[in-house]
């Protein structure tokens, strides 16, 4: 019979995987504190939390959830970076920090409903944030409705150059 404590645990992480639906996890073995507290200073002004989790209790909160294929990553000194926003601007901050703290791996990712590699995060990592990408977009639908607006406008600016010019001579004859 699990005690009240490991049942609280399980409910909040499971409520916590159900209100941020970007999830990264890593080993943090030989990392100090000063180390992980900095990645968790780089990691708050996006939204972010990281933690350190018990293992046992993270894959009953994730079977709970629905996300058994996920529980597997869970062995070893793990921690999880929580995210509900951009899920490129969390794997950005995971990467560079891992890239320059070698103790910290990163084990895999479950962005937006789907379970990442290791690889696939840092592939992630690597995208423009979301707010470039809807610019892009922006950008890349109104192109053509500025093409069209220029060349239905040529006749009109043409024939005003013409009655411009036949003007001017009118008026020097």
């Amino acid at each position: 019979m699990p005690n009240k404590k490991n049942q609280e645990q399980v409910k909040q992480l499971e409520e916590k995987i159900k209100d941020f639906p970007n999830l990264v996890v890593t080993t943090y073995q030989g990392l100090a504190t000063p180390e992980l507290d900095d990645l968790r200073s780089k990691l708050k002004p996006l939204g972010c939390e990281y933690s350190i989790v018990k293992n046992t209790l993270t894959r009953i909160s994730l079977e709970k959830a629905g996300l058994n294929e996920f529980a597997k990553y869970f062995t070893g000194p793990t921690a999880v970076a929580f995210h509900k926003g951009d899920a490129a601007g969390l794997a950005k901050v995971v990467v560079e920090f891992a890239k320059s703290n070698e103790k910290l791996k990163i084990l895999a990712g479950f962005l937006s409903g789907k379970v990442l590699t290791d690889k696939e995060v840092k592939i992630l990592a690597t995208l423009p944030s979301r707010e470039v990408l809807l610019t892009k977009i922006a950008v890349m639908l109104n192109s053509p409705m500025q093409k069209i607006a220029t060349v239905l406008n040529a006749p009109i600016q043409k024939l005003a150059l013409v009655l411009k010019s036949l003007e001017q001579q009118k008026a020097k004859a």
